[in-house]
């Protein structure tokens, strides 16, 4: 069996089955060290009552979607690898600015590494690029979105990427703020999914 499948096959077990591997299984901790090096990487308490990054990383993947799409279960473990490298304590408070950036990077290469076909590897990087596509929209009222962010809307990934904001805002206590957001851009993507050419 290859790595992605052995993988892949986790990501199908039941949801605390999955955790229970996902934190005990040893051969990861060797396929995937972007993931493991999560453990102790603070987080700001308010946005993230659970505590670590790694912790979070497990919650996104335990809230998973039964028979979720692949690709979102890869976005779902790998969305924040970059905070092992961004973390610091600015001001009081733990930032991972750029953290979407430099994790698509070191996602990128790992998925590489293990073999991931070319055009899933490129989704699951998109996923993890624009996870934190929201917050510099700050958008609340879906007639101010630009011809830019309508096209972005009707992106055929756009619904897997509202999917792993869903499992973002899950595993961060949950964040009521966040799965509001996804549900307006569930909307969004209702209105906006096949703009006009010209939109």
């Amino acid at each position: 069996m290859s790595d992605i499948s052995h993988i892949e096959r986790i990501f199908a077990l039941p949801a605390d089955e999955r955790d229970r591997r996902l934190r005990h299984d040893a051969a990861l901790r060797d396929l995937l060290p972007e993931v493991y090096a999560l453990r102790g990487i603070q987080q700001p308490p308010d946005y993230h009552p659970e505590g670590d990054a790694f912790t979070h990383t497990l919650l996104a993947v335990y809230h998973l979607p039964e028979g979720a799409d692949r690709r979102l279960a890869w976005a779902a473990l790998l969305h924040d690898i970059g905070k092992a490298q961004t973390t610091q304590r600015i001001d009081g408070r733990w930032r991972a600015f750029g953290h979407d950036r430099v994790g698509e990077t070191l996602a990128e290469r790992r998925l590489e590494q293990l073999g991931m076909p070319a055009q899933a590897r490129e989704d699951v990087c998109w996923l993890i690029r624009h996870h934190m596509f929201a917050l510099s929209w700050q958008i609340d009222d879906l007639r101010q979105l630009s011809r830019r962010q309508k096209r972005f809307i009707a992106d055929p990934r756009f619904p897997l990427l509202v999917d792993l904001m869903s499992v973002d805002a899950m595993a961060s206590g949950p964040n009521r703020a966040k799965l509001n957001e996804s549900a307006f851009y569930r909307r969004a993507r209702a209105i906006y999914g096949n703009p006009p050419v010209d939109c």
